[in-house]
């Protein structure tokens, strides 16, 4: 059994107050989510070889809060005018670096937010109980062996010679370890080029030189397959970072962070906030939309908050992917980061070839998802023993539930959203909400109990494979199938051993994963990215298509895949036939400096939501008024969100366009983060890019 780690707590004194006088020293703190800086002073005697600094954690009494808070040391002061309490310091004695409180305010500053809302997103939920095993002397924690500080390393393991395009990747990268100042560069290789096995070998002489590597993964469940690829290459331990791991496990790798035990660090975004000063930072998969925070604020970009810690302090940046976001491409053709290309496989396999099967031309049973053409694939790929991928970008069974007698779409009361209906709960459910309804509620417009299903999703695509593809083996992997703690790996890992042979999912199953035993990739609806109101629509469904497409046949020629689509000649498609990243970068590109889009302008989207109109209204128009004097930005909007409601709450959005964010900092920074709101029941988002 597992010994229980010591609980720390404040000492007794700590809600008391002292006169400033009867005090030497004092500091401001901050407290998460607190609406501001607070000053609290220094006790005179602190343990010993405790000091209180800047970053020291420390706790304090914070207002008339029940229990005692921890916060972090922003600065040293001199003697305030008024009566304060004292910030105490943690029983562990911890103090961050100048480079992690530098990144939290600098996060704070680039996106429009506090240090004090960032520190609620930089520490993890249970730090409290991290710092308890650091202060704890008997604490184990039971992590894998750190890799050495020094250049000694176990030899490498014994595996096949890079290609010519590989060696000529890692030289380059590795030339560039050496080396002072700011470096990054971009890793463009197709799908099977080997990428993984060029950041390996960068890591191996990273470590050699004493260097301390983050490797950054766009999904959980990439974490396991990346973290086993690394351990086994360079035999030193990976500590891995991400929301879904156990607790025991979330604890032994943070607690080795503090300890500035670990060398390597793997895992999703947030694990660059984490107290790792790494040396080599490689953002997999980089174009991932994952890689952006969404809610709560700061809504940082884990690509641009590498990059400034790069600029900093000097670390290497590698950004690898098949399918570059778009910006980083246009950084590389610009020669502001170095570029780098795989264009073959790594194997002697060549690229799948990439079908189109036009869903507008076929001629089949109302409400059959699957054309005759992957049918007729799927099965002979189960009957010759293969394995397959077929991706459905659409949870649920049905789309849409409509009312027989009036036609009318059975939508959330509480959200502007068709219900969908999910077989596996036998209820129609809110995706946004999450709320689940009963199939046979009667119509909201007329009161009718007759009803039909209208469009399919994946369980019902699950149903049809069953059906048309004899021993066809279906796992699904999806929202609704990966819910518990470890059910990912779990899926992944039983589809790798060949437990199933046909893996069935969303946009889940298209993200880096590799799969030696898959010949055919099928995907239903290719198009369903299509007519979205986002001017990065277009690239993600590049990006998907081809990045799904990239899942067959890599260890062997002969891959297959078929687009199912009912727009054919849309150039995504033909580009996504073609393999052709760049000509559709190229085009993408033109589109969007015609229309002055990013990477050409800096993009800035406000948010506006409330269950008051009237104060959604009057909130709207003040910052649209701000926005509009200030000569240097193009205001665009507002327009409804395209869901207007969600949980009863309206939303509205302004677009700002800019070359200098430094204007629209200093016109939204007092509207969102002051402690009183602009309009009591207006909450106004902000996202840069």
């Amino acid at each position: 059994m597992a010994k229980r780690i010591k609980k720390t707590a404040p000492p007794e004194q700590i809600r008391a107050k002292f006169s400033a006088s009867s005090l030497e020293r004092f500091c401001e703190v901050y407290i998460p989510q607190a609406p501001s800086v607070y000053t609290y002073g220094i006790p005179a005697e602190l343990p010993e070889g405790v000091e209180i600094r800047r970053g020291s954690v420390v706790w304090v009494q914070f207002a008339t809060r029940k229990t005692p808070l921890l916060a972090i040391v922003s600065k040293v002061v001199d003697r305030p005018s008024f009566d304060v309490r004292c910030a105490y310091p943690h029983a562990s004695g911890y103090a961050f670096s100048e480079r992690f409180m530098e990144a939290l305010e600098w996060v704070a500053r680039y996106y429009v937010s506090t240090p004090m809302k960032a520190l609620d997103v930089f520490l993890p939920a249970q730090f409290d109980k991290y710092l308890d095993a650091l202060a704890d002397d008997a604490y184990v924690s039971g992590s894998a062996v750190v890799a050495p500080s020094g250049t000694e390393l176990p030899p490498k393991p014994d595996v096949p010679p890079l290609t010519d395009e590989q060696q000529v990747a890692l030289d380059s990268l590795v030339e560039d370890l050496s080396k002072e100042g700011f470096r990054a560069s971009l890793l463009h290789g197709v799908t099977g080029s080997g990428k993984t096995r060029v950041y390996q070998e960068l890591a191996y002489e990273a470590l050699k030189r004493g260097k301390r590597v983050l490797i950054l993964v766009p999904e959980i469940g990439l974490t396991p397959q990346t973290a086993g690829r690394f351990e086994d290459f360079l035999h030193v331990g990976v500590q891995v970072l991400h929301s879904a791991l156990s607790a025991p496990k979330r604890r032994a790798s943070y607690v080795s962070i503090l300890k500035d035990e670990a060398r390597v660090v793997l895992g999703t975004r947030s694990a660059i906030l984490s107290p790792f000063d790494f040396d080599l930072v490689i953002l997999d998969e980089e174009h991932d939309s994952s890689f952006k925070q969404q809610d709560p604020a700061p809504r940082y970009h884990t690509r641009e908050l590498a990059f400034h810690l790069a600029y900093k302090y000097g670390a290497q940046v590698v950004l690898g992917s098949a399918t570059p976001s778009l910006e980083t491409y246009h950084n590389a053709s610009t020669h502001k980061l170095k570029y780098l290309k795989l264009q073959k496989r790594a194997t002697s396999a060549s690229l799948p070839n990439v079908q189109i099967v036009d869903m507008g031309k076929i001629r089949q049973q109302k409400g059959i998802l699957m054309s005759p053409d992957l049918r007729d694939a799927l099965v002979k790929c189960v009957a010759d023993g293969d394995q397959a991928i077929v991706l459905m970008n659409r949870r649920g069974y049905s789309k849409i539930r409509v009312c027989s007698e009036c036609g009318e779409t059975l939508y959330c009361k509480h959200c502007h959203v068709p219900l969908v209906y999910h077989k596996q709960y036998k209820s129609l459910l809110c995706h946004y909400c999450g709320l689940l309804y009963p199939v046979d509620m009667p119509c909201a417009a007329c009161g009718a109990a007759t009803y039909e299903f209208v469009g399919g999703a994946i369980e019902k695509l699950e149903e049809e494979i069953s059906e048309w593809v004899p021993d066809a083996r279906i796992i699904r992997m999806d929202r609704d199938t990966t819910q518990n703690v470890g059910a990912v790996e779990k899926i992944l890992d039983s589809f790798r051993s060949r437990e199933y042979n046909i893996l069935l999912g969303t946009q889940m199953v298209a993200k880096g994963h590799d799969f030696p035993g898959v010949k055919l990739v099928g995907v239903v609806g290719a198009d369903s990215g299509l007519g979205m109101p986002d001017f990065r629509s277009t690239e993600r469904l590049f990006q998907l298509l081809s990045q799904t497409a990239g899942r067959a046949g890599r260890a062997q020629s002969d891959g297959k895949v078929l687009l199912q689509t009912l727009n054919p000649d849309e150039p995504v498609m033909q580009f996504a036939l073609r393999h052709d990243f760049v000509g559709f970068a190229e085009k993408e590109l033109r589109d969007r400096r015609e229309a002055c889009y990013p990477p050409f302008c800096k993009l800035v989207e406000l948010s506006f939501g409330s269950k008051d109109e009237g104060a959604l209204h009057d909130a709207v128009t003040r910052v649209e008024s701000l926005c509009r004097a200030e000569k240097t930005l193009m205001v665009m909007g507002p327009v409804d969100a395209f869901i207007p409601v969600v949980q009863n709450v309206r939303w509205v959005k302004l677009y700002l366009k800019t070359n200098d964010l430094a204007a629209v900092r200093r016109i939204l920074s007092p509207v969102v983060n002051s402690a009183k709101p602009l309009i009591p029941g207006v909450e106004i988002k902000v996202e840069i890019e």
